[in-house]
């Protein structure tokens, strides 16, 4: 377990891990100081972190499917289909605002 590839990925530095291959290929073209590296992977790190939080979130908010009202099974909603305005189920709301 040399390689730093695998030392990240133990680490659960996954968002390190994944931008490290690109990062080697940059600096074969253009070295970079060891600062800018360190910066470049701390910032992949923050966005992977980022974007797992706001996945787990999505997930654990347990948001329902989207349905709209046209294809709506009244028989199965607590709603009548009478106390919902016509207006509501017409194309005409959708593209009116």
């Amino acid at each position: 377990m040399t390689d730093p590839l695998s030392k990240l990925k133990a680490l659960k530095l996954y968002g390190m891990a994944s931008a490290w291959g690109e990062l080697m290929a940059e600096t074969r073209r253009q070295p970079l100081t060891g600062e800018a590296m360190l910066l470049r992977l701390l910032e992949a790190e923050q966005a992977d972190r980022q974007a797992r939080c706001l996945s787990y979130q999505m997930k654990a908010a347990r948001f329902p499917h989207h349905r709209d009202l046209t294809s709506l099974d009244w028989a199965e909603s607590p709603l009548s289909a009478e106390r919902v305005p016509r207006t509501v189920c017409t194309k005409h709301a959708y593209t009116s605002f």
